[in-house]
């Protein structure tokens, strides 16, 4: 729970703490259905690259939905 949601829920009633946990769960859902909807754009976007353009930039298109899920470890490895 982040620091909003403690302070919320610190001096709170039980339906107080329930509402102040609805917003922190609509609130985490919100960014995480950002991610996927970044994820799918961005793979999106990479599968439509011809192959010497990927090689370019040093990926396989193999590699693509690893790399738009999980990004790239900093030696440059997926």
């Amino acid at each position: 729970m982040t620091i909003l949601g403690q302070q919320l829920t610190a001096h709170q009633s039980a339906p107080g703490r329930f509402f102040a946990a609805i917003l922190e769960i609509c609130h985490s859902s919100r960014g995480l259905l950002a991610r996927i909807v970044r994820i799918r754009r961005d793979r999106a976007r990479l599968d439509e690259l011809p192959d010497y353009l990927l090689r370019d930039i040093g990926i396989e298109r193999p590699e693509i939905r690893s790399i738009t899920r999980f990004g790239r470890s900093e030696d440059g490895s997926a």
